[in-house]
């Protein structure tokens, strides 16, 4: 971003900093009428109240998850408030990715590299959300659906999607250069997209989750915000996240990821002559791309991270292994670029020895660098500690006049293994949460408060 621009939108984060100091002040969101009585939406709870300015100390492990990003003074510098979101998002991440059973902190013992699965692994996927024929879906506390293809294969999480976008196997012409990521065993890399409580409700007691509720929807289709109500309480706000997770194979340090034992499921695609499958495996977490709206920042708050093996970065060591670069084909395999068609998740490893050699296009600043290695620091001996933010987009105009986005900062955000293909600075072209977002709309056209997912619904 250009720095030198800053000061003439000074007025637009002193705004900012007005919303969110004003989080303590918000009362939960109103809901329409159909509303269930005896299920907040967004129920008041305990939320981590941490500001930017905090040490970082052990004591930050077991601090939860934010219900708002607390940036401090001065208001007027970008670097500062960037670097105060950049804290809010190291903070989610050790909320979200502690043990879903409540055990303890992220990273705790007994389990082998304080690897356990996350709160977030506890949310809804979105197939169980947007369902076929418009179906109402089962309670939040009900277990996940599970294909036909996977029963008799045992337990765990089905991952269904083989790109970021659900439908991309089905989708012969895609607005934006995408395709499926191949790691270097010629593995397809896994996705999913889950939500958290307050936005499941919000969906389902409004009946968003089908054509027909969504057409018959008559108020404003804007999710739960996170805010801060008191010392340690607030409202959670709607989140959601995408993951992208790679089968291990003989040559992955299996003890250098969080891991998950899934059903990886491949639906029929009879347009692309892709056969229904499903097959039980151990995958590991190379990226965890997450999305929560809050009161300061009615666009979301948009944080990004990866696996810090994915792909080089200056000053790796020669010889170092990747997820999805192999620096032996340096100037001889086409970077960035997606594999060739056909596509079909059922030939493994990808026909004629195809790896995907992908390169990060704009570097991870030194501040997040450093920051980075604070908080790594704290994970020591954990499998968290292979992990890394790329960077945190916000509003830095929420309430602007001339762009609905909130004028996104940084203006461009790209995770390797989700916006692989479009990494860059082009606008409209290139990867920005918020102005991508921005676009999502419901199945009845009407704009959908910068979330794709009610888009799926039957």
């Amino acid at each position: 971003m250009n720095v030198s621009r800053w000061p003439t939108r000074g007025t637009a984060l002193l705004a900012i900093a007005a919303a969110i100091a004003a989080c303590s002040r918000l009362a939960p969101p109103s809901v329409a009428a159909t509303t269930s009585p005896t299920t907040p939406i967004n129920p008041v709870v305990n939320c981590n109240v941490t500001n930017q300015d905090a040490p970082v100390t052990a004591k930050l492990l077991s601090s939860g998850v934010p219900c708002e990003a607390m940036v401090t003074k001065p208001f007027d510098k970008l670097d500062h408030v960037q670097a105060g979101f950049d804290s809010y998002s190291w903070l989610t991440f050790l909320g979200l990715n502690a043990p879903a059973d409540g055990s303890g902190p992220i990273g705790s013992p007994p389990t082998p590299g304080g690897d356990a699965p996350a709160v977030w692994e506890s949310w809804k996927e979105l197939s169980d959300v947007m369902l076929p024929d418009g179906a109402t879906p089962l309670p939040w506390d009900a277990p996940r659906a599970v294909p036909a293809a996977c029963r008799g294969l045992g337990g765990g999480k089905v991952l269904r999607m083989v790109g970021k976008t659900p439908t991309l196997l089905e989708d012969t012409n895609q607005p934006f250069d995408t395709g499926p990521l191949i790691d270097q065993n010629g593995n397809y890399v896994r996705y999913e997209i889950l939500i958290n409580r307050p936005m499941f409700e919000f969906i389902v007691q409004n009946r968003l989750y089908s054509k027909a509720g969504q057409a018959a929807f008559t108020g404003k289709i804007a999710f739960p915000q996170g805010a801060v109500t008191g010392k340690t309480s607030g409202t959670m706000g709607a989140f959601t996240i995408k993951a992208a997770w790679k089968v291990l194979g003989p040559s992955d340090n299996r003890a250098g990821f969080h891991t998950t034992e899934a059903l990886v499921y491949t639906p029929a695609v009879p347009q692309a002559k892709v056969a229904e499958s499903c097959v039980k495996g151990s995958l590991g977490l190379v990226g965890l791309h997450v999305a929560h709206k809050t009161g300061g920042a009615p666009q979301w708050i948009w944080s990004t991270f990866e696996h810090r093996a994915n792909v080089p970065v200056a000053g790796d060591l020669a010889g170092s292994h990747y997820n999805f670069n192999n620096p032996a084909c340096a100037g001889a395999c086409p970077v960035n670029q997606p594999p060739p068609r056909p596509w079909n998740p059922n030939v493994q490893p990808f026909p004629k020895g195809f790896t995907s050699q992908i390169t990060r296009f704009a570097a991870i600043t030194r501040e997040v660098m450093q920051l980075n290695g604070q908080y790594q620091g704290l994970l020591t001996g954990t499998v968290w500690k292979n992990y890394q933010l790329v960077s945190t987009q916000w509003p830095s105009d929420p309430g602007s006049a001339t762009d609905p986005n909130g004028v996104p900062a940084p203006t461009f955000l790209a995770n390797t293994t989700m916006e692989t293909y479009i990494q860059g600075r082009i606008p409209q072209a290139s990867s920005s949460c918020m102005a991508c977002h921005g676009n999502a709309a419901a199945t009845s056209a009407r704009t959908a408060d910068f979330t794709y997912v009610l888009e799926r619904a039957k």
